[in-house]
């Protein structure tokens, strides 16, 4: 018996030669089992890179706090590239944070 489904379930009407109900798979105390899976790990992997903009965010933030008058004008044209392209990070995950996973 050959399972054609593209998401890998098994299907209960190959053995009588009925199609496979779209409707029907996600059904019982399982039935969204890989929908909770799909979040879960999106959510892992959105907290670990979230952690890392704020990671990035507090070091930039120490590092001008700490510095002297004569640091700032030789790295600030650097850090204002660091903090521009970190805001252009945190928008991203703004937006993929609203994608339903």
């Amino acid at each position: 018996m050959q399972n054609d489904d593209p998401q890998g379930r098994k299907n209960a009407n190959d053995s009588n030669g009925l199609e496979h109900c779209p409707m029907g798979g996600d059904v019982g105390v399982f039935g969204k089992n890989r929908d909770f899976f799909d979040s879960m790990c999106a959510g892992f992997i959105y907290a670990a890179a979230i952690g890392e903009l704020i990671e990035q965010t507090l070091e930039i933030d120490r590092m001008l706090e700490t510095m002297d008058e004569e640091e700032k004008e030789k790295l600030l044209p650097t850090l204002k590239e660091d903090l521009e392209e970190i805001n252009a990070k945190w928008l991203l995950a703004t937006v993929m944070f609203a994608i339903e996973a």
